[in-house]
Order: C-alpha cells, then sequence, then structure tokens
C-alpha cells in the first residue's frame, strides 16, 4: 500500500461514532505499524487534514478537510439542489430521507433529513454504505456502466448483513435486472433487520448512475401503501436532481415516474 494510499486508509477510520482515535489504537486497528502510523499522521496534521487534542493527545480530523468540502461544494453545487428535496421527501413521508454517491467501494452519505418523529431510521453520515445491501447501493449498480455492475459481482468478499442480505453474484445480478427494470430499488432489511429502503438512481451527463437518493423507514411501518409512496416520491426525487444539474434520467426511471404517479 503506497503512502498516500495508507493516509487515505487512516482518515477513513474517523467517524461520527469514532471521531477520536489514539495511536495505538489507531495502528491496532488499521493493522499498520504504529511507528509508520504515526509518521502519516504528522504529515497530515502539518497539512490540517488532522489535528491533535492538546491534553488528551488523541487525534481528530482538521479543517482541512472541511475547507476542501466547501471548495467542492462551490465549484460544483450538488448539496444545495438537494437538500430541499429531501426535506421535503422527509416531511411528506415521515420517514428519514438521503442521498449518496459511489465510491470505488461503497455508497457515501453527503446529506440527510430527519422527520419529525421520536421512532426513526438514523442514517450514519461517515458509514459506508455497501453496494448490495442497500437501496441506495442496488438503485446506484442498476444503472451504473456495466463494468462497475460486473466489479463488485466479481468480488468474494460480500458481507451478509441480515437473513435477508443476498451474498450470491447469480442473485444479485438478478436483483440488478429487477431494479433496472423497474426503475427503483426496494431493500427490506437486507442491511439492518428493522429498517427498509427504497431508492431510485442519480444520473450525469453520460447517462450513468453515480449516485441515490433514498428513503429509510422503519420496517415495521412499511406497508404495501407506504412503499409506493415512498417509490413515487424518491423517484420523482431521482429525476428533478438529475435534470437539475443538466442529466436526463433513464428511460425506466422516467416511465416508473409516470406509472407511480397514475398508481
Amino acid at each position: 500500500m503506497k503512502s498516500v494510499d495508507r493516509a487515505l486508509y487512516l482518515l477513513s477510520y474517523f467517524t461520527v461514532q469514532e471521531p477520536e482515535w489514539g495511536l495505538s489504537e489507531l495502528a491496532r486497528k488499521s493493522k499498520i505499524d504504529k511507528a509508520t502510523t504515526l509518521r502519516i499522521l504528522v504529515a497530515l496534521i502539518r497539512n490540517g487534514f488532522v489535528e491533535q487534542h492538546p491534553e488528551t493527545k488523541k487525534y481528530r480530523l482538521g479543517i482541512a478537510v472541511l475547507r476542501l468540502a466547501r471548495v467542492r461544494e462551490a465549484s460544483f453545487p450538488l448539496l444545495s439542489l438537494v437538500n430541499p428535496v429531501l426535506d421535503r421527501l422527509a416531511e411528506e413521508m415521515q420517514e428519514t430521507a438521503h442521498a449518496t454517491l459511489a465510491s470505488e467501494t461503497a455508497m457515501i452519505t453527503i446529506a440527510i433529513a430527519e422527520p419529525k418523529r421520536s421512532t426513526r431510521v438514523w442514517v450514519d453520515p461517515s458509514q459506508l454504505l455497501p453496494f448490495h445491501a442497500t437501496a441506495s447501493g442496488l438503485a446506484y449498480l442498476a444503472f451504473a456502466a456495466p463494468g462497475i455492475r460486473e466489479g463488485v459481482l466479481a468480488s468474494t468478499e460480500l458481507t451478509r448483513y441480515t437473513q435477508n442480505t443476498l451474498v450470491e453474484p447469480e442473485k444479485i445480478g438478478t436483483q440488478l435486472e429487477q431494479v433496472r427494470a423497474r426503475g427503483f430499488a426496494f431493500s427490506p432489511g437486507s442491511f439492518e433487520a428493522e429498517s427498509s429502503g427504497i431508492a431510485a438512481p442519480i444520473f450525469s451527463g453520460d447517462g450513468e448512475a453515480f449516485g441515490s437518493v433514498a428513503i429509510a423507514g422503519v420496517a415495521s411501518r412499511m406497508t404495501k401503501d407506504h412503499q409506493l409512496k415512498a417509490a413515487r416520491l424518491v423517484v420523482g426525487a431521482s429525476v428533478e436532481i438529475s435534470r437539475a444539474i443538466g442529466a436526463e434520467p433513464h428511460p425506466n426511471v422516467l416511465r416508473a415516474e409516470r406509472e407511480l404517479l397514475n398508481a
């Protein structure tokens, strides 16, 4: 693993649930020797990506991460388009709405809107969402470039998170064909047993998916009527967001939008 890869790998361990790390525990968790871990952290501190608490000596993310996030949003505004849509979805559905973008290994949550109710699905913004086990990942994969789908299906390390998680490449491939034909993905308890997700892809100018918009609902509330409403909302949001960034959704998604409006 190259130095840059190791540095980025270490940064991935800083999450909402674990925002600070001691040197020894980070080295142990990442399986990188302590001396190398320290050398990388020193370089990250020097460039503002990590800072060290003066009293506890633990490490946390630095302000350079925030600066880059602001540069990204100012240059390619996406959150300003997505957040109002998610707010509307959460209000109408009274369930958690979120948007994700695809990385090479998983879906990354970029925005979340929560309903005003005590019992709801909590989406950890720092948690990577697996392609094969979430509605967001399935919606993305079904409309991503063929090579991306093939790469995920060729993986030998697909984790089974619940009894509903599919890990067999053939079954996942069939599921993706169904999602593509339908225009949206439904994932009942395949990542967390007590939550169900419905998602639709977000498209880029080249016609391929690069992210997803989803509703994550408490499984016991996701009746057929609830699922139908959620599907109508996420498919409509998919079309709205895609067109707002200058992309045209796939014909299957547009067909789904028409059919769901008449359902």
